[in-house]
Order: C-alpha cells, then sequence, then structure tokens
C-alpha cells in the first residue's frame, strides 16, 4: 500500500507484455467489455508442477501481511499447496530505507527455503515492497533465490502522487530520478533474467502510481489493466489469474525442486554487492545548514538538501536526524541512529 487514495476511475482494457528471452510460453488477453471479463488463451498446455516453489507475497507501505491473504487464498483454492504460501513484510512494512527492507527480505527468504527445502522461491510483491525484492535480487544474491518475481503496482520509475514523504521509502520513490531509483534501474531493470522471470502488473484506475507506466519493467512481461484501483488489484480476479498462469508457465525455466536446507534460517546467502552505507547526522536544524546538509529557503526555515524536505525553522535549538541517500541528498529520517 502506498497512501490513502481518492476515488479510482475505470476504463476500457488493454494488455501488453515482453516475454523473458524471447520464449512466447504465455498469451493472455483481456476481453473489452461492459463484463471486463478475462479470456485466457495458452499456446501450449502447461501442467502444473508437482511442487511449486514456494511464493511469498508482501505487502505495501504502511501495509499489514493480512492484505495478501486474499492472494494466499486464491493460490491455494487453485491448488497450491498451503505450506508453500508465506505472507510477510519487514519490520518497519516497508516505511524504512528500502535497502534495509531488502535485506530482512534476504534472511526471510532463507528462512522459507530452510523450512522448505526449496531451491528458489517466487516473490509477490506490491507497491513499495516491489522495489525492495528488485534491490534484494539485484544486489543482495536474489538472483540465486529467486525463480520469478511478480509486481503488483509497483512505482519503480517514481509517482506523482508522492504525499507521504515522511517516510523514508516514499522520498525514495517520490520522483524517477531518486538516488534510490537511480542506482536501482541502472544497467538494466530486470537483473538476473537469465534465471529469474519478471511480471508487472499495473492498472490505468491506479492513481496512486502516476504516470500508469511507472510499474512497468524494461525487458519483463508487463500487463496493462484498467478498472482496478491501487488497492484491489492484489484482490482482482483477473490479476491472480494473470499471476498463477505465469507461475505456471515459466516453472518449466526452473523446475520446483528441493535442495539440502542452508546451514541458518537467518544467514543470507553471499551477497554480490554490498549495500551503500548511507550515513545520518543528529544536529539542530542552525547546524546542518551550517555543514552544508541543509539550506535556509529565506524565510527562515531549513530545507533538508537533495529533497528540500521542510525540517522547520532554523534554529539551534531542537534536533532534526537527516540520513545522506546520495550526493548532496538528505532526507528526514526519525529512526536514524
Amino acid at each position: 500500500m502506498l497512501f490513502h487514495s481518492r476515488k479510482q476511475r475505470s476504463a476500457d482494457s488493454e494488455t501488453t507484455g515482453s516475454v523473458r528471452r524471447g520464449l512466447a510460453a504465455l498469451s493472455i488477453a483481456a476481453v473489452v467489455g461492459a463484463g471486463g471479463a478475462l479470456a485466457a488463451t495458452l499456446p501450449t498446455v502447461h501442467a502444473a508442477a508437482p511442487n511449486h516453489d514456494p511464493v511469498i507475497m508482501i505487502p505495501g507501505m504502511t501495509g499489514d501481511v493480512g492484505n495478501m491473504d486474499p492472494m494466499k487464498q486464491n493460490l491455494q483454492s487453485n491448488g497450491w499447496p498451503a505450506d508453500r504460501l508465506f505472507t510477510w513484510t519487514d519490520s518497519s512494512k516497508m516505511t524504512q530505507d528500502l535497502a534495509v527492507a531488502a535485506k530482512e527480505l534476504g534472511a526471510k527468504v532463507n528462512q522459507v527455503r530452510q523450512q522448505t527445502g526449496a531451491n528458489k522461491v517466487v516473490l509477490a510483491t506490491w507497491s513499495a515492497s516491489t522495489l525492495a525484492a528488485r534491490y534484494y535480487i539485484k544486489n543482495l544474491g536474489g538472483g540465486d533465490t529467486v525463480s520469478q518475481y511478480i509486481s503488483f503496482a509497483g512505482p519503480h520509475h517514481g509517482t506523482t502522487f508522492n504525499h507521504c514523504k515522511q517516510y523514508v521509502s516514499c522520498q525514495q520513490f517520490a520522483a524517477p530520478n531518486t538516488p534510490f531509483l537511480t542506482a536501482l534501474n541502472s544497467g538494466t531493470e530486470v537483473p538476473h533474467n537469465d534465471k529469474v522471470a519478471y511480471l508487472t502488473l499495473r492498472s490505468s484506475g491506479d492513481w496512486n502510481v502516476a504516470p500508469t507506466d511507472s510499474a512497468k519493467l524494461e525487458g519483463a512481461d508487463n500487463r496493462l489493466l484498467t478498472s482496478q484501483t491501487h488497492f484491489n488489484i492484489i484482490t482482482d480476479a483477473q490479476a491472480l489469474k494473470i499471476m498463477r498462469d505465469f507461475i505456471i508457465a515459466h516453472e518449466d525455466d526452473n523446475p520446483p525442486t528441493s535442495t539440502t536446507p542452508p546451514t541458518s534460517p537467518t544467514t543470507p546467502p553471499t551477497s554480490t554487492t554490498t549495500p551503500p552505507v548511507q550515513p545520518c547526522f543528529a544536529d539542530s536544524n542552525y547546524k546542518h545548514v551550517q555543514a552544508g546538509r541543509a539550506h535556509d529557503n529565506g524565510g527562515g526555515r531549513a530545507l533538508a538538501n537533495g529533497s528540500n524536505q521542510d525540517m522547520g525553522l532554523n534554529v539551534v535549538s531542537g534536533t532534526t536526524k537527516l540520513r545522506k541517500t546520495g550526493d548532496n541528498y538528505y532526507v528526514i529520517d526519525p529512526a536514524c541512529s
């Protein structure tokens, strides 16, 4: 979840997408009409694997794990064993630095692999958690532990509906060129796509991720829906069927198998990249301005450099905690230590 939205609109149906590695494994078309029914056609009949990879379902910013229960129940009613389905969120409900949330996700992935004996997991993510999961795949070894990545309404290229900047995570996707998104989207938007299948679902009825195409990833199988909102896309029957069909179609890429579990459920796999250290500074607004971490707006108020967050009066009393997240880019972070 990003944040509460205004009344959403609905639109006609369109389905788009590019299939990873040129494998046209799946074709699903949304039927345009008053009923909004989905007609799914598969070029090849795909049988469900005997043991699906475990699915970890993750809500968005401020969301509870219960938000993902309808998705979990939908998978179970369609043949997924209950002991292969997990709902989870990080310690901050995706409000903290998403690189930190990604590290916590790595521990959860390994715990699920330990518990189930599976080599890999499927990540079904929503809103802000889509970014934490991508960070994990790109930077923290997830290319070797994730078979499929599924993004529901992810702000992959920022959003103009960003009235949530009290949260560090929101500051990281509040614009397309934040330091976090610039680094995450650099090189390729679908890292390790020789091993990980990528699906995105977005809707023209979602006003929280704006523009709509911010939720696409270059190189992924991108699907466009129309009447779904930011909040009901994760419970919508059409969207969930697309997800199920995608999982089954791509199980041929990474057949679910069991392996010797990791030795520790809390030890993440070896990281390919060490997460960047993001220093914190606790000082008065006046000292932040003097140190070059903030500036005066000309009216006696201090603004954090880069993010331009209003820190309050430019005075020596009180303390504001700033986290540096990029070159001359600072954000207010009350959890800074």
